[in-house]
């Protein structure tokens, strides 16, 4: 079982914010302490120096005694540790007994480590005497500590103030967010208007753009299928009322040629209609998306000569002659059976409006970067004004006499754009007629 963790941007952005301020303040507080520190490690190692100094000048110090000689009660005397040596090694003074210093002497500056404890020692010769002045280090540390401490105390004090400031300033940068929210989780399902923008943050604007692109899409595919509901509805009004009209006249039918005709008619309906509900249904697969599926490189010439297979008998029936030449062989991006279906319904149509006995010619070129294939038939042809309203669904241009659903050259359309190629009505260069030209590019290993 997958356990889903969800969170909240506010939170988010308050935790984050919050953590950013209190790592400032525990860095800004770091650095104050090292800076304090190195501070007051020159400040109280002068003071050493210039105690030890004090202290080796000056006759009758011995009598006088070094606190009478810095002043007593002095804060920083109280601080420091000063032991005196005569030159053969006597220890003469120690500022605190209980603690003495170890006997080992290193002049100049030291640290020396007793009883757990590190102390810092300023050692001065004269010919009179050795004069020891040590302190404790922790004294040094406490400063800095207290410096550090000092300098953090307003963020945390201010800590509280933050939050809150930091919370209204987060919501109040949400509520366009919200507001967006809220606007589309009141609409009805049927309502695709546009979700205003106005006012969201640049963060946010890209992504509610981008929904209302969806959004128009959606409205177009839906306004495209209850066009094509309709359309369709309306076109399969005729042929159901002409298959029951045929089926009325075979219940009828008196005697067996009768019978035998009504039949006929009967089947011939029947066909019609599964061809109507084919190209319906292709149509609703096609029409109205650019996205390709199962795209893979697609010879032209092998879909031409699959498309002529299929569409063969037709054109035997109505002793069509169909010659195909040109290049052997043009390779392109696409689905194969979706270009089968184009093909095939461009010969259909040629094979329709062809006369009997006269001959369509099917021609296959390849150029740089592109292929073209090319359908010539010897048909009434189409006036120019129509050319481009034929590939409308359902049109059926003026004069034409064939039965037809008038969706092949749509379906064709859809599937050619679908593939990113071009399909052109023209006439032919030879002869009268119409050529259906479809152009195409090569795939990228052609």
């Amino acid at each position: 079982m997958s356990i889903r963790l969800s969170y909240s941007l506010r939170a988010r952005l308050l935790f984050f914010l919050l953590a950013a301020i209190a790592v400032g303040a525990l860095v800004q507080g770091a650095i104050a302490y090292r800076s304090t520190l190195a501070q007051a490690d020159d400040i109280f190692d002068s003071l050493l120096q210039r105690t030890a100094l004090s202290l080796g000048t000056g006759d009758g110090l011995l009598s006088t005694g070094p606190r009478h000689a810095l002043g007593a009660g002095s804060p920083v005397a109280d601080d420091l540790i000063i032991q005196i040596w005569t030159p053969d090694g006597v220890r003469v003074f120690n500022s605190r007994s209980r603690r003495p210093l170890p006997d080992q002497i290193v002049l100049g500056f030291s640290d020396v480590k007793m009883e757990g404890i590190t102390y810092r020692v300023y050692s001065l010769a004269t010919p009179f005497q050795v004069i020891q002045v040590a302190q404790d280090m922790d004294v040094r540390k406490n400063m800095a500590r207290a410096l550090a401490l000092r300098t953090i105390a307003p963020i945390a004090a201010a800590a509280p103030l933050l939050m809150l400031i930091i919370w209204c300033v987060v919501s109040w940068s949400l509520r366009p967010v919200k507001r967006a929210r809220a606007q589309v989780a009141a609409r009805q399902p049927e309502d695709l208007s546009p979700v205003n923008v106005q006012g969201l943050p640049d963060e946010i604007r890209p992504l509610i753009q981008e929904l209302n692109l969806l959004l128009e899409r959606m409205r177009g595919a839906f306004a495209q299928q209850k066009q094509f509901v309709g359309d369709a509805a309306h076109e399969l009004r005729s042929p159901l009322a002409a298959l029951r009209l045929q089926l009325q006249a075979l219940q009828r039918a008196g005697d067996a040629d009768t019978r035998l005709v009504a039949e006929q008619r009967l089947a011939a309906g029947i066909d019609r209609a599964t061809r109507l509900v084919e190209q319906l249904l292709s149509m609703a697969r096609y029409e109205g998306t650019t996205e390709q599926t199962s795209s893979q490189p697609v010879d032209l010439a092998d879909v031409l000569r699959q498309a002529l297979s299929e569409t063969l008998p037709q054109a035997n029936a109505k002793s069509i002659t169909i010659d195909m030449d040109g290049a052997h062989e043009a390779w392109v991006q696409g689905n194969r059976d979706a270009l089968v279906l184009l093909a095939r319904n461009l010969l259909d149509n040629a094979i329709k409006h062809t006369p009997e006995g006269k001959q369509i010619r099917l021609r296959l070129e390849r150029g740089p970067g592109k292929a073209v294939f090319m359908i010539d038939d010897e048909g009434p042809g189409i006036p120019i004004a129509e050319r481009e309203r034929v590939f409308d669904r359902f049109y059926r241009a003026e004069g034409n006499t064939q039965h037809g659903s008038g969706l092949g050259l749509a379906i064709a359309r859809a599937i050619a754009d679908r593939h990113g190629a071009t399909i052109t009505l023209e006439e032919p260069p030879s002869h009268p007629g119409l050529r259906a030209r479809v152009d195409f590019t090569l795939a990228p290993s052609a």
